[in-house]
């Protein structure tokens, strides 16, 4: 009885502690643990001296019995309660992220198959872009090698990659993000059939952020210089003030996120005093100036090469907001969560076939990989990668909606929510919001009113910071619609109530 005492006491304090039940759920819980120290307490020493031997005994037999249940079980409920602050932990504090995976990469019909045949080549590397990972990179080959490699640097990745086709070098040291920007012209687009990488090379860096210190820097108009977190944003209540939440979508399939494109840049605009949620989509190729660049035009998607505060800053000079927080998840993340959470329904628009996948008009129901590649596909639509971003928000949405029906039921499912996140999430909300926004959700479970507008544009070709000597797909901003995006930010932050009629055109 005195070791359940204990490891019932202990339980109750880390559930206090975690601080993420209503109290009500908290007062329900200890009470339960109280009863079963008393029923033990009854069982093991009632009428003592008194009835038959053989009574008293079966009375102690089952006190025992529960005792070692309820030790078992309180053992089982603060490992519980201590991975989910753990991960809380991981996310919003302390975290160990892959900064960069750096390739080398040689001609397909190349006679080398490792770095150690490569020992006398000539390295291309880029002198303008992605200098402390190419020098670490080319520091840990040179290490693996016991030698000095000789290197050619070139300013970008297009005049590298031309290196390596004209065979002016025998190889080139990349950052893997860069490679999958240099896909998307129209010189390159084969670059991944015509080369092959002879070894990959990671880079990490161990970053600490907490509520007050974010790591970045002027990540919205009116933001502290040092955190990066504007002055509103350090101070507020989210489960009482509205804020805007950016959502990353790294197309990395590492198990680890790294620095890479953001193919997915939705702002979720949240008023929880009026539970209205807006998603607004901004196109991936949308043509803006580049904070990193100095303000020259780049596109949308390669902001997140050079991390997730270039990006926050692109889109809230774009529509003259300030950004408050971020959340960024790779896609392999995204189908684990999807799965965690039992799967979502989604309602298509309109039926199209992707990868295997069959969609039909209407509700359907997804697993993580139905659901990615419903999210992923922009083919079979006219309107291409507009209507991919609204299907995005779609499936967004239908996490929200199944997030906040099933909260409760979805704890039973702890283990698998959890370890979905684990190194494939981050964000810059602090754990004390977590959990009061869990709270929240969990002490009301009303529904949210979630809308979604898309800003779209026309598409043309440009030059852009991150591929100064090539032309790229772009899409100029539609100026309208980015002010009507605005717009409607201000109007959820105001505490109206947004119709279908407002999100329309």
């Amino acid at each position: 009885m005195a070791v359940q005492i204990i490891l019932e006491a202990f339980a109750a304090y880390r559930l206090i502690w975690l601080n993420m039940l209503p109290d009500k759920y908290i007062t329900a819980a200890v009470a339960v643990l109280a009863v079963m120290v008393l029923l033990t307490c009854l069982l093991l020493f009632a009428g003592m001296g008194h009835g038959p031997h053989r009574a008293r005994r079966v009375r102690r037999v089952i006190a025992c019995v529960l005792a070692a249940l309820m030790s078992i079980g309180s053992v089982a409920a603060s490992l519980m309660l201590y991975k989910v602050d753990e991960t809380v932990q991981t996310v919003t504090t302390t975290k160990t992220t892959l900064q960069a995976m750096v390739g080398v990469y040689v001609l397909k019909d190349d006679t080398a198959q490792s770095i150690q045949e490569a020992k006398n080549y000539s390295f291309g590397v880029m002198s303008d872009y992605d200098q402390d990972n190419t020098a670490q990179a080319v520091q840990t080959i040179e290490s693996e090698l016991g030698s000095k490699i000789e290197t050619v640097s070139r300013p970008s990745m297009t005049e590298n990659a031309q290196a390596l086709y004209d065979k002016s070098v025998n190889a080139i040291i990349m950052n893997e993000a860069y490679v999958s920007a240099l896909t998307d012209t129209d010189d390159f687009t084969d670059f991944s059939d015509k080369t092959k990488v002879l070894c990959e090379i990671p880079i990490e860096k161990t970053e600490t952020i907490d509520a007050n210190d974010t790591g970045l820097t002027a990540v919205s108009s009116g933001s502290d210089e040092t955190t990066g977190l504007n002055q509103e944003a350090a101070n507020m209540d989210i489960t009482s003030q509205p804020f805007v939440f950016y959502i990353s979508g790294s197309d990395t399939r590492s198990q680890m996120l790294d620095t890479s494109r953001s193919d997915v840049n939705i702002l979720m605009v949240v008023n929880p005093k009026t539970r209205q949620i807006l998603l607004v989509n901004t196109p991936r190729d949308y043509y803006i100036p580049n904070p990193a660049g100095g303000g020259q035009l780049d596109k949308l998607t390669h902001l997140g090469i050079y991390g997730i505060n270039v990006s926050m800053k692109g889109l809230s000079d774009l529509y003259q907001e300030n950004v408050d927080y971020y959340g960024q998840i790779n896609f392999t993340g995204f189908e684990t969560l999807i799965d965690a959470i039992g799967g979502i329904t989604v309602d298509s628009p309109q039926a199209f076939e992707s990868r295997g996948y069959s969609f039909k008009e209407g509700p359907n129901t997804m697993d993580g990989k139905q659901a990615l590649v419903f999210a992923r596909e922009r083919y079979s639509f006219n309107a291409g990668d507009n209507e991919r971003g609204r299907n995005q928000m779609r499936v967004i949405t239908a996490v929200i909606q199944k997030l906040s029906g099933e909260g409760a039921k979805l704890l039973l499912n702890y283990n698998e929510v959890l370890d979905s996140l684990q190194g494939m999430f981050v964000t810059n909300l602090s754990s004390d919001d977590i959990s009061a926004l869990v709270k929240m959700q969990l002490d009301d479970s009303s529904s949210w009113n979630v809308k979604s507008y898309a800003a779209t544009g026309t598409g043309g070709s440009e030059y852009t910071y991150s591929m100064p000597n090539m032309k790229a797909y772009v899409m100029y901003e539609n100026k309208d619609m980015v002010k009507k995006a605005a717009d409607l930010i201000d109007k959820v932050k105001n505490g109206e109530t947004l119709t279908d009629s407002d999100v329309q055109g």
